[in-house]
């Protein structure tokens, strides 16, 4: 199995070679995040790297490209891809299209048409609120035939509490977010679907969540990650 990257035109932009601040957030060239990957019973099984590639300005808004390198527990690479963020002054907007799509040899050069795509983060977070839905959906052609349907769908997102969380990046004051994360897949008319349970905490002044844990639908734990390094060069 491989996996297919998508890739988007942002048109004609401004390159910004410095810092850009937006919803309290330093957006800057260079700034990397490192997340570590365990498994429930804190076996490390991987990480992934992003990197902050540029940061342009468009229609009053601040887009942010994201190059993100995945390595498994043996340190092997994975191919890059990449991700994009904007951010309008009143939301932070993750593009979803940065998401790996599993596939296999025989459909590494199909067309992948994006339907839907947006996952919203407000200007501000507070326990007890309720945050929009996000959804991704695509389709995959082969020439003119359509190949396979994929849907991911990010459903009762609730910002549970504010508390303090350490990391071996430091200490954060963090919104823990819990959601809802159904995935279908439709390969020629043969659906799979797998749904589980996400919590976040997620620091008001930092792009990414500081850890992610991952439970299935009975509320067992299956893995998590937490921010290991974050680097402003």
């Amino acid at each position: 199995m491989k996996t297919l990257l998508l890739f988007f035109a942002l048109g004609l932009t401004t390159l910004f070679t410095y810092a850009q601040d937006c919803l309290g957030i330093k957006f800057k060239p260079g700034t990397s995040y490192e997340m570590l990957s365990y498994s429930a019973k804190d076996k490390p099984t991987g990480r992934v790297v992003y990197t902050i590639k540029e940061v342009t300005s468009e229609g009053g808004s601040t887009l942010i490209n994201i190059v993100m390198q995945s390595f498994d527990d043996k340190g092997k690479p994975a191919p890059e891809m990449a991700v994009k963020y904007t951010c309008t002054g009143d939301e932070l907007i993750a593009d979803l299209s940065g998401v790996v799509l599993a596939t296999n040899d025989a459909m590494k050069d199909m067309e992948v048409r994006i339907k839907t795509n947006k996952l919203v983060y407000p200007k501000q977070l507070s326990a007890g609120s309720t945050l929009a839905d996000g959804e991704l959906e695509a389709e995959t052609y082969n020439k003119d035939t359509k190949m396979m349907d994929m849907s991911i769908k990010v459903v009762n997102r609730k910002v549970e509490s504010k508390e303090s969380l350490t990391t071996p990046a430091g200490t954060f004051d963090v919104y823990k977010i819990g959601s809802d994360i159904n995935l279908a897949n439709r390969m020629m008319g043969i659906p799979v679907r797998v749904s589980f349970r996400s919590v976040s905490y997620r620091a008001a002044d930092v792009l990414f969540d500081i850890k992610t844990e991952t439970y299935n639908k009975n509320g067992k734990l299956k893995g998590y990650t937490v921010l290991s390094k974050l680097s402003d060069k």
